[in-house]
């Protein structure tokens, strides 16, 4: 490992502390490059156990790119350039903001000659030459499987708060269309906004965007139930339940204050922790469906191996996903 990741600072602390823990295992393997939305999110964490351990069985690295705390695309993009600069055979990232990535951080990979795959968030359609494949699920239909959920539990419709992390999300808008289009009906074409359609409303304050912080999201979600008093909160993401015991706490207040919230709050999520799957079975959570993020970051590993021997792949690698509703087993 060259000085280069020793002087880097705040961004690459983690993805030096990684590169140096698991350094003298791989001896001269090639080094390839995980960039998540943020390092100490869980997801991305199962995300880069699974490119790690596939990295090791072929001598391999895999560094994990990024920093704690919120996410940030600026910062993201900050951490791939550092990366890029030190030589990498192939990056995997899941992607924040598509345009800005696109004139940053991936624009300095192509000129490189580094190959690039997306994995869990994919790239806006102007700048997917930029990335050879994309792996992860269809984020449409992950939507659409949140929808189905919200309908089959209040059939005659009601009002809606939909919560995501930050408006250039690509994948994250890309489930919003997906909760839409069912709720609404119109699967082809669904609104920007529910009102109305298919029984459904959005209230003026939604969608919630949280800014990737659970404790914004789970007073947003105390907000939308006591003041708003919407029918569901369906969140595309894990904010709310990050830390379950918090989640539970804040639930707990609101039924003390004579609120029925059994039926109410709809996640997206990897997959669900013990302490989740309790939530879930107690009744804390309405319905949730999962993903697994070790596996996308093992296909992740192996798309960049294969791209970095100058094998030619492209297109779209689909990961599955399952839904499960309180009190029910889960289905593919």
């Amino acid at each position: 490992m060259t000085g280069g990741w020793r002087a880097r600072g705040r961004v690459a602390w983690v993805a030096l502390w990684l590169a140096c823990g698991a350094g003298q295992a791989h001896g001269e393997g090639r080094v390839f490059g995980l960039a998540g939305k943020r390092v100490d999110d869980v997801n991305f964490v199962a995300a880069w156990r699974g490119c790690d351990a596939e990295a090791r069985a072929q001598g391999d690295r895999c560094l994990h790119l990024g920093r704690a705390g919120s996410a940030n695309a600026r910062l993201q993009d900050e951490a791939i350039r550092m990366a890029l600069q030190e030589g990498l055979a192939a990056l995997a990232v899941s992607v924040m903001h598509s345009g800005f990535l696109a004139d940053h951080g991936l624009a300095q990979a192509r000129s490189a000659g580094i190959p690039v795959v997306t994995f869990d968030s994919d790239l806006d359609w102007p700048h997917r030459d930029l990335r050879r494949l994309y792996i992860g699920p269809d984020n449409h239909a992950f939507g659409r499987e949140l929808g189905e959920m919200v309908r089959r539990q209040w059939p005659a419709g009601g009002s809606v708060c939909l919560m995501s992390a930050d408006v250039h999300d690509p994948n994250l808008n890309q489930r919003l269309a997906g909760v839409r289009a069912v709720l609404s009906g119109l699967l082809d074409r669904p609104p920007a906004r529910l009102n109305g359609e298919g029984g459904w409303t959005e209230p003026a304050r939604c969608p919630w965007y949280n800014g990737d912080d659970p404790s914004r999201a789970r007073q947003q979600i105390a907000l939308s139930l006591e003041s708003l008093r919407v029918q569901a909160v369906v969140s595309v993401g894990a904010w709310p339940i990050a830390e379950p015991a918090a989640y539970q706490q804040m639930l707990e207040g609101l039924r003390q204050r004579g609120l029925d919230v059994r039926r109410a709050v709809f996640v997206g999520t990897g997959v669900l922790s013990p302490q989740q799957s309790l939530l879930l079975r107690q009744g804390h959570l309405a319905g949730v469906v999962e993903m697994d993020f070790e596996a996308m970051g093992r296909a992740a590993f192996r798309a960049m191996k294969r791209l970095s021997r100058g094998e030619r792949l492209e297109g779209v690698v689909r990961t599955g996903f399952k839904s499960r509703l309180a009190g029910a087993e889960g289905r593919p």
